[in-house]
């Protein structure tokens, strides 16, 4: 249950960068809706942190991709009427397009690609400009509060 959770929910996303531009997807769903963020989901029960991954990014964005190491480790608690309506825990990896062709599908209403510099001229979730700030002054640090 992702609403009303009785527990944070565990969710995955791809940071991809190619020529200086990262991909985005404008989001189809609660929380953040018409926000744009990174590509990702929630995991399953009994799958690994990177095949969730790469089937998320390949349902959402048609691309598929190989995956690196931890970008960063942030989460999203959203408390509605005194109740928590979300909490997300979400681990995202830096990740490469291997294959397949972009075009936003299942929770996407669109994805593109968008130079660094210009991340803030969008609607973006909150931790994604802090986690291109980080990329572009190139922090170590991994945990995004």
């Amino acid at each position: 249950m992702r609403e009303y959770p009785t527990q944070p929910v565990v969710g995955v996303g791809a940071v991809i960068i190619r020529d200086g531009k990262i991909l985005l997807v404008k989001r189809g769903n609660e929380p953040n809706k018409y926000m744009w963020s990174i590509p990702g989901g929630i995991v399953k029960v009994g799958e690994s942190l990177i095949e969730a991954l790469k089937r998320e990014v390949e349902e959402e964005v048609g691309l598929k991709v190989e995956v690196g190491d931890v970008a960063c480790v942030s989460e999203e608690i959203i408390e509605e009427n005194g109740r928590i309506r979300f909490h997300y825990v979400i681990i995202d990896f830096f990740a490469e397009v291997v294959g397949g062709y972009l075009k936003p599908n299942s929770d996407a209403l669109d994805a593109k690609w968008v130079p660094l510099n210009d991340v803030d001229s969008l609607d973006v979730v909150d931790f994604v400009k802090k986690l291109v700030e980080k990329i572009k002054d190139e922090r170590k640090n991994i945990y995004i509060k």
